[in-house]
């Protein structure tokens, strides 16, 4: 046992009386261990109070981030719904155009899209030649799974929060229904594609019909079987007569390109125009051809005179529509 002891001695300034303490060792060296032990809880108190303060300061941020996140994702999502309204309308006005215009529905496009396209239910991806690649996120119902699985709640316990999950499945909803909305979009713009493609070459086929009289007469002969006016017998007339005076004008009745122009045996001097889509035009005993073989003529352009050119008895155009080389009535195509 240690019997030592330390000496304290207290001289004051004013008397002569000193004091004098003996104070053992063992209390000194225990006072000394104390002090140390309680700087050290003091500091690390201290250092625990600004971990704390730390934290909430950082707990207050991220609730104001949290807060901005939110606001934002309704700002999508309000984004987003107006979007889909939108492409309701156009789809609603792409189908209408589908009907109106009595568009097959091209089941081999429906089904070519549905391959290639991404399904928002599942991982695959879509790759369009124009765009860049675009990856199916996480489906909704395996979120929980994902963020709140064995791993990621060890290695990152924020994501067990239900705030942070919940606007973690906003995310991938905003995700899916952009991906959606990608899918309806490229659907719908080949939809109308097909419909532009369409409209034209029925606006070309409407302007090749020759829906036009070509000439100011009276119809003094009719298509179909007749008595032939100069040899008497019975003889099928391939065409409609429009009589009126020599020298009325020939107006071309649609779009097309001149494929002849001069004399034809027993129709005199003659045009002939090709309208496409295996119609053509022919135009008989004229006075004088003005069109010239391989000239573009439009609706309306002067293309003939009438005259009494070939085998006739009188000054009238001789007129025919021929489809593929049949010849048809004309007066089934004469709108006016």
């Amino acid at each position: 046992m240690d019997n030592r002891y330390f000496t304290v001695m207290i001289v004051p300034e004013k008397t002569s009386k000193v004091r004098r303490f003996l104070i053992p060792s063992w209390l000194l060296r225990g006072s000394f261990v104390g002090i140390i032990f309680l700087s050290i809880l003091g500091a690390i108190m201290v250092l625990d109070y600004w971990f704390v303060m730390d934290q909430i300061s950082e707990n207050k941020e991220l609730k104001v981030d949290n807060r901005r996140l939110k606001q934002q994702l309704q700002i999508y999502k309000n984004k987003i719904a107006t979007i889909e309204s939108t492409m309701d309308r156009v789809e609603s006005f792409s189908t209408r155009l589908k009907v109106i215009t009595n568009i097959e529905d091209r089941e081999n496009l429906v089904e070519k899209l549905n391959e290639n396209l991404p399904d928002a239910d599942t991982n695959t991806s879509y790759r369009n030649p124009n765009a860049k690649e675009l990856q199916a996120p996480t489906p909704l119902d395996a979120l929980e799974e994902v963020f709140m699985g064995t791993s990621y709640a060890q290695s990152a316990p924020e994501f067990r929060d239900p705030e942070v999950l919940r606007l973690k499945r906003d995310q991938i909803h905003i995700e899916n229904s952009l991906i959606t909305l990608n899918r309806r979009t490229l659907f719908t713009e080949q939809n109308l594609q097909d419909l532009y493609e369409l409209l034209i070459d029925q606006k070309s086929f409407l302007q090749a019909l020759p829906t036009r009289k070509p000439t100011r007469g009276y119809i003094s002969s009719g298509f179909g079987i007749r008595k032939h006016p100069i040899h008497g017998n019975q003889k099928m007339h391939e065409g409609i007569d429009i009589a009126n005076v020599g020298g009325t004008p020939i107006l071309s009745p649609a779009n097309g390109t001149v494929k002849f122009s001069g004399r034809k045996p027993g129709y005199g001097r003659t045009v002939i125009i090709d309208h496409g889509y295996g119609l053509e035009t022919l135009y008989g005993h004229c006075r004088k051809t003005i069109a010239k073989r391989g000239e573009k003529i439009y609706r309306g352009d002067r293309i003939a005179l009438m005259g009494s050119t070939g085998r006739v008895s009188g000054p009238h155009l001789h007129y025919e529509v021929r489809i593929n080389g049949i010849p048809v009535d004309p007066l089934t195509y004469i709108l006016d």
